[in-house]
């Protein structure tokens, strides 16, 4: 009976070391989403700390980041032109973010800062909209 037990135990181990190394894939994109996007709030409130303090290096380093993150194939939730926009606004403002941090321009470093802020809030409520409207069908 040990015996018989042991062995259902070895077989249900290598069934669940199997779901989980298999189920990675349909969580996968999802997942690397979320940390992107958790990494994306990250950045930007190390850029409105930069911007309270006036610390120029550390908005230009994170507004650097913003970019580089929106670069990434987790990026990309939806292929649609006004995805596209969106995408293309948040990296134009963390550019304009960037080139304002080297040239000390905090007021401009901040509009920018809005304007990204912005940028993301629009996209968001987009994906969303377009989410429930796929779900509708």
């Amino acid at each position: 009976m040990l015996r018989s037990f042991g062995s259902a135990l070895a077989t249900l181990v290598v069934l669940l070391v199997l779901v989980v190394a298999g189920g990675r894939t349909d969580d996968e994109p999802k997942r690397g989403r979320d940390l992107i996007m958790q990494q994306k709030l990250g950045s930007a409130q190390k850029v409105l700390e930069g911007l309270a303090i006036k610390d120029f290096n550390m908005i230009e380093k994170h507004a650097d980041e913003l970019g580089i993150l929106s670069k990434r194939a987790e990026w990309l939730v939806l292929k649609t032109p006004e995805y596209t926009r969106h995408s293309d606004d948040f990296r134009r403002n963390a550019e304009t973010m960037s080139r304002m941090a080297k040239e000390k321009n905090l007021d401009g470093a901040a509009l920018a800062y809005v304007q990204l802020t912005m940028s993301c809030v629009n996209c968001h409520k987009y994906v969303r909209e377009v989410r429930i409207a796929r779900l509708d069908q």
